[in-house]
């Protein structure tokens, strides 16, 4: 375990001024961290992409109420717009392949950066069809590629788009509506005006410190949400020990592909551990993790507003794991 006067040190080694950190152990019983120059209860930190498993827990939701099916077509879900091969024929790549990063999509490099303007975010559907300066081209599948894991945020502004188009809403009000406001996560969100307002700054690789709004990621799905540890623990309490997602969901989100032993629905997993799941947050100005098990109460969540610029193992939030570990 860590003490105060020992995270303090860390954080002034790897130059970071805020960390929001919660330890939960068998017995349920949480120790909370937040420390730095202004870290008040409700601050909110960028989590970037621990937001997939978010959106994977949501769609596990969806499936559970007969909305999504993980093995149907994500082309079944959309309306007007089609996710094409390189050769224009229609995709049968499914939400399941999308989830674990499997589904032929090889993201563009320096694509899905930060806002570029205040007001009047584009649609996905926009950003999708290559519209838009967020991503220059359609998004369509490499045939050859499918079953091979390339992590993709393209995967997950697809997931965002399907879901949006097979519950009629937005994502924002959907995540509010089945995970948001049933368990009460009050310091969890996605509108720019509640960042600016509660988000705390970013540090970057150089020490220069950045705004939350120069830190906003417009895909709500694959970076996008701003949130703190104890909503984050909340979840994760929820689905473990709360019966929050059957337990057929719960199986599902620890169940790896069969392509590849270390990734699972929205988790990454230790073949060694099989019950220990990852998810990784790291973004302009910010890192994170959380650390979940399948059967067990105990989690580890990291949040920390400092882009080392180096794998969160290297740095301080990979020392702080192996004190928990």
């Amino acid at each position: 375990m860590l003490t105060k006067e020992r995270m303090s040190e860390l954080m002034k080694k790897h130059h970071v001024s805020q960390i929001d950190m919660v330890f939960v152990n068998e017995s349920e019983e949480m120790s909370v961290y937040r420390m730095g120059d202004a870290s008040p209860e409700g601050r909110m930190f960028a989590a970037c992409s621990i937001s997939k498993l978010v959106t994977s827990i949501l769609i596990l939701k969806l499936v559970e109420n007969r909305k999504l099916s993980l093995d149907s077509p994500i082309n079944d879900y959309f309306a007007s717009f089609s996710l094409n091969d390189q050769n224009g024929m229609r995709s049968q790549v499914t939400v399941r392949q999308l989830i674990q990063h499997q589904g032929g999509l090889v993201d563009l490099p320096n694509q899905f950066g930060t806002t570029v303007q205040r007001t009047s975010f584009p649609s996905m559907k926009e950003i999708l069809s290559g519209t838009t300066p967020y991503y220059e081209l359609p998004v369509f599948v490499q045939s050859q590629e499918i079953g091979k894991f390339h992590y993709s945020d393209a995967g997950y502004c697809l997931l965002q788009y399907a879901i949006e188009e097979c519950m009629s809403s937005t994502f924002e009000k959907i995540m509010s509506d089945f995970i948001f406001t049933p368990l009460n996560m009050k310091t969890s969100s996605y509108d720019l005006e509640i960042v600016e307002k509660f988000g705390v700054n970013g540090i970057e690789p150089d020490e220069s410190i950045v705004s939350a709004y120069t830190c906003f990621y417009p895909y709500p799905a694959a970076s996008g949400l701003w949130t703190t540890t104890s909503d984050l623990a909340t979840l994760v309490n929820a689905i473990t020990t709360k019966g929050f997602l059957n337990t057929e969901s719960r199986r599902i989100l620890f169940t790896t592909s069969s392509m590849n032993a270390e990734v699972g629905h929205g988790l990454f997993l230790n073949p060694n551990e099989p019950s220990k799941g990852f998810s990784f947050g790291w973004g302009i100005g910010f890192q994170s993790i959380l650390v979940m098990e399948k059967n067990s109460p105990i989690c580890l969540i990291c949040l920390s507003n400092r882009n080392e610029g180096i794998h969160q193992f290297e740095g301080m939030i990979g020392q702080v794991l192996r004190a928990y570990t």
